[in-house]
């Protein structure tokens, strides 16, 4: 049994020398303020947060400072994000009770607020206490609380993460059965929204991968472990390849090769070094005195393994702990043939049998127990307790009857396939539909282009019919509180920003272009530009709906949209988009398509009548704590496209609807985001400044 790597998904913030800049000048700012005021109560806040990782006893005296400022300011909102700050920093100082309690405050008060987002979020992270205290019961509680928000409001992103961390507490309850049910379930919310290529993904494959370990399924371990290897490596994740490299190390190690298990482990054990991740450390450490214990080389197992006892001591790891104790007594146990004092061999043994027992009970692991009673019904009969060592070997089995029993692993087996049915019968139908698709192209264009133009139609008239019933509710809300009418004028914008990025221009020239293709009779272009078209639509209809979605899925609905267009225009035009490295996509949140008019207008605007090549580059950067957002074009500019587009109500239609966004979220987050346009000798950049939001 060894030290293996499971994905948690706690998101941690990378600090370095601007940041400490940044801490200096917040902290100066807020003694210079002497007076009671939501700006001194942000930079609290902030400085709560920032702090968190470096100095969190500091960062808890600037916690309650924002409490109490939000309290006498009135400021609910505000006060619910120092209470989650606060507990925050009494984690990270191993407080875990009353971190509980500070959640509970921000829970109550976002109940009170009905942000139910917010709530669930914050069960989230009361659940990752509870896994950190080995209470798997308790932390599932949390995860199913969130899962049950996360799911009424169709987050995708959230539901993988929230699915994949209840499959890793089935899994430490030895509910195996239950802890595939989740794993493939998020794995398969990924495969959907074709985020397979992220570190989330990996972690899942990761652990499908501890799973099958844990049933001494080795072959299978082994295919998503390299699966999970391969998936960090396209994205340069060291401490992913380094966890990857341990978990198929062990696997080796197990199936009786632990020369190179260790050359494994060495690997994993460098890179951990380099980053300076003490958890890895030990990990590999743990591991590599294992497989010298198959080497039959006890001495120098047991140096490694005493010396990763006191790391994992530090770390406070009962589960960990109840490894390496049983490993050190494994040690002693195989020793005492070759040692002149057996007994005292055979007690050393038995002392760490019994500390395994007890850590494997306070993690409440039912086959670590298992294993640990095997252990000490073995020791126990070489010291002639045959008593006992009977009573183990019976509580051994039983414990292990529970969770190896034929039902269960066939149970598991029947979910496999499930899965599998299910993927294969949406390739099947996606063949069958585009089969279908292309031959009624053949036999009726226009039948085709009736029934599209339908759709896009019925797609307008219930836009319309929702905005008939918002404009309703808004001059019927006019005798409400202040906030009922802005949250009104939230939902109003977000309509027209939507109505903008899908206007009936860019949908009927798609479809024009779709008919040219067809006239042609050229099926594999009409095709593939429809299923483009198509993944738009459903991308835009799905996603601009919610508030905030990841960077990585709003740079997918960009890439799509610039594919299409690029195609129409007979790739007239190239595109890059950048993402600053201090920037983690998967963990960004942003508001919906908030670049798409503006990437529209380089295309429409500055590119159609220009005569070189054109170029659109999107990039993304972090300045202190905002995003800032730029589309950069070569076209004509500004001032010649105006000149040769008289009505110009239109052109400017986005960039009205971007503001009144930026202005709302300003109003939100108390932020200074701003809509900036540079226009330059060839061409025109546009830069959107928001605030920098993760989610977690």
């Amino acid at each position: 049994m060894k030290s293996s790597v499971y994905y948690m998904l706690m998101v941690c913030s990378i600090f370095c020398y601007a940041q400490e800049q940044k801490i200096d000048a917040l902290e100066m700012d807020f003694n210079t303020i002497k007076v009671v005021s939501s700006e001194k109560l942000q930079i609290a806040n902030q400085l709560s947060s920032l702090l968190q990782q470096t100095n969190p006893e500091k960062a808890l005296k600037f916690s309650n400072q924002a409490i109490s400022l939000a309290k006498t300011l009135q400021l609910k909102d505000k006060e619910a994000i120092a209470y989650k700050n606060k507990a925050l920093n009494l984690v990270a100082l191993s407080k875990d009770s009353l971190a509980i309690e500070a959640y509970n405050r921000a829970i109550a008060i976002q109940t009170e607020r009905k942000d139910w987002n917010q709530v669930a979020r914050i069960n989230y992270n009361k659940g990752l206490i509870y896994f950190g205290q080995s209470d798997y019961i308790k932390a599932n509680a949390q995860n199913v609380k969130a899962l049950d928000v996360f799911k009424k409001e169709k987050d995708s992103f959230l539901m993988a993460v929230v699915l994949n961390s209840i499959g890793i507490n089935q899994m430490y309850q030895s509910l195996y059965p239950e802890a595939i049910d989740s794993y493939l379930k998020a794995s398969k919310i990924h495969e959907q929204t074709n985020t397979t290529n992220t570190d989330r993904y990996a972690g899942i494959l990761t652990n499908i991968g501890l799973l099958y370990y844990r049933l001494e399924k080795n072959k299978e371990a082994l295919k998503y472990f390299n699966k999970s290897l391969e998936t960090n490596k396209k994205l340069n994740s060291k401490i992913g390849i380094a966890n990857a490299l341990t978990n198929i190390g062990n696997v080796y190690d197990d199936i009786k090769q632990p020369e190179k298990a260790i050359n494994y482990y060495k690997e994993s054990l460098a890179i951990m070094q380099s980053i300076h991740n003490k958890y890895g450390i030990a990990s590999a450490l743990t591991n590599t005195g294992i497989a010298y214990i198959n080497l039959k080389e006890y001495d120098k197992a047991l140096t490694y393994l005493k010396d990763t006892k006191v790391l994992f001591e530090e770390l406070d790891n009962s589960n960990n702990l109840a490894i390496v104790y049983q490993s050190i007594g494994t040690a002693y146990f195989k020793s005492a043939l070759q040692s002149e004092n057996k007994k005292e061999n055979y007690l050393k043994a038995k002392n760490n049998f019994e500390n395994a027992l007890k850590y494997s009970k306070k993690t409440q692991s039912i086959e670590r127990q298992a294993s640990a009673l095997e252990k000490l019904g073995q020791v126990n009969a070489k010291l002639n307790n045959y008593k006992i060592a009977y009573t183990n070997q019976t509580e051994a089995k039983k414990l292990k009857d529970s969770f190896m029993s034929s039902e269960k692993k066939e149970e598991i087996a029947k979910l496999e396939a499930k899965y599998e049915y299910e993927k294969k019968e949406a390739t099947l139908t996606a063949i069958h539909e585009k089969q279908q698709t292309l031959k009624e192209a053949e036999v009726s264009r226009y039948k085709f282009i009736k029934n599209t133009s339908m759709f896009v139609g019925s797609t307008l008239a219930i836009g319309l019919t929702i905005g008939f019933m918002l404009y309703k509710k808004k001059q019927e809300a006019n005798a409400i509180a202040k906030e009922t009418a802005f949250n009104l004028k939230v939902s109003n914008t977000e309509l027209k920003a939507l109505r903008a990025q899908m206007n009936p221009h860019f949908i009927f020239n798609s479809l024009n272009s779709i008919q040219s293709y067809i006239a042609k009779n050229d099926i594999e272009n009409a095709t593939n530009y429809l299923t483009k078209f198509s993944k738009l639509m459903r991308e835009t209809l799905e996603k601009s709906t919610q508030k905030e979605i990841t960077l990585t899925e709003d740079i997918s609905i960009l890439k799509t949209y610039l594919d299409i267009e690029n195609k129409r225009a007979n790739n007239s035009f190239t595109y890059n988009i950048n993402i600053d490295e201090t920037i983690d996509a998967e963990n960004t949140l942003i508001p919906p398509m908030i670049l798409q008019p503006f990437v529209e207008n380089s295309i429409i605007h500055g590119l159609r009548k220009s005569t070189e090549r054109g170029k659109i580059c999107i990039n993304y950067t972090k300045e202190k704590d905002m995003l800032i957002c730029s589309v950069e074009d070569n076209g004509i500019g500004r001032a010649a496209s105006a000149a040769n587009t008289p009505n110009t109500n239109k052109h400017s239609l986005g960039m009205r609807i971007t503001k009144s966004r930026i202005e709302i979220i300003n109003k939100i987050k108390d932020t200074k985001g701003n809509l900036h346009i540079i226009d330059k000798p060839n061409g025109t950049k546009v830069e959107v400044k928001l605030p920098l939001t993760l989610a977690f």
